[in-house]
């Protein structure tokens, strides 16, 4: 694209700061999960003595259990988002050096579209 004046060596520098941080937020959705997990647990119930076999869960719980049901799709997004971000960053680095500006374009452009359904899923990783 007419215009273009990057420096790849630093573009890739901030790519590879950019994937820790990515990866770290990966590590810190797996910490939620398993602390929201044991802040059900822990809530309590509305029962009063020895809870029924099998356990039982009140209020608090079923809150922490909707919150996070609901709030699930919106974290895999920005797990999603932040790794095609950075393919596409890196790809359309790729193309940059190699004078082919026009896929470098595309590349760029191809990335800042949201996730598809089916990268959400998985089911479309590159």
């Amino acid at each position: 694209m007419p215009g273009w004046d990057i420096k790849p060596d630093a573009v890739r520098v901030v790519l590879g700061n950019t994937r820790d941080k990515a990866e770290k937020l990966g590590e810190e959705l797996q910490a939620y999960a398993t602390t929201m997990e044991s802040a059900a647990k822990w809530a309590g119930t509305m029962i009063q003595g020895e809870a029924p076999k099998g356990g039982a869960f009140g209020p608090v719980a079923g809150a922490l259990g909707e919150f996070g049901k609901n709030t699930q799709d919106d974290l895999r997004f920005l797990i999603v988002r932040s790794a095609k971000s950075i393919r596409g960053a890196a790809e359309a680095t790729r193309c940059y050096e190699n004078g082919a500006l026009e896929m470098a374009q595309n590349a760029q452009s191809a990335a800042a579209q949201a996730p598809t359904p089916k990268e959400l899923k998985g089911e479309d990783q590159k």
